[in-house]
């Protein structure tokens, strides 16, 4: 596997630490209002492919880039291994805010792929399927595949198999248990 994709796997490590800090009630500080959050046909665009593709609606969430200096803020459990810099994206449910990595390239499909992934666990908590899932990896693995899906019908399909595989990993409870 080259350094690459190991990367984009790794750089997903946010699946567990959102649902652990939601669970904790730690929260990262709000945008103050409207105006720190991003907009942009960017963020349209992948809000509109999350709502089509899984037909709910996508709840208002502030979406905003967050540093390394913000990220290290967060509590040391959320740092595997201290590889803060790896946290692609997060979201916060008490909150309904989406960190993503401020190095993070939304012109990118890959980019926009992690806002993606985030974007599904915002409906997820919407629909409180928090609370009726088997594990917490059925609710990774539905956004895994989302996300592995987006970047598919973008032509990213080496990408897009490896969302994919370890969006089937995370979905068998024994496994993300």
């Amino acid at each position: 596997m080259s350094n690459t994709r190991a990367c984009a796997s790794t750089r997903l490590m946010a699946s567990g630490v959102m649902l652990f800090l939601w669970l904790i009630g730690i929260q990262p500080g709000r945008a103050d209002g409207p105006e720190g959050c991003l907009q942009g046909e960017h963020i349209a665009e992948v809000t509109r492919f999350v709502a089509d593709e899984t037909t709910n609606p996508v709840p208002e969430v502030c979406v905003r880039f967050a540093d390394l200096q913000e990220r290290r803020a967060l509590p040391a459990s959320t740092h595997e291994g201290g590889h803060d810099d790896e946290i692609a994206a997060l979201f916060f449910p008490g909150i309904d805010e989406i960190l993503l990595a401020a190095d993070l390239d939304l012109a990118t499909p890959l980019g926009r792929s992690y806002l993606a992934h985030e974007l599904v666990h915002a409906q997820q908590f919407a629909r409180q399927a928090d609370k009726r899932a088997s594990c917490l990896g059925a609710l990774e693995g539905e956004a895994y595949n989302l996300q592995a899906l987006y970047l598919a019908t973008r032509g990213h399909c080496d990408e897009a198999f490896l969302f994919q595989a370890r969006g089937m990993l995370q979905s068998a409870c024994g496994y993300s248990n």
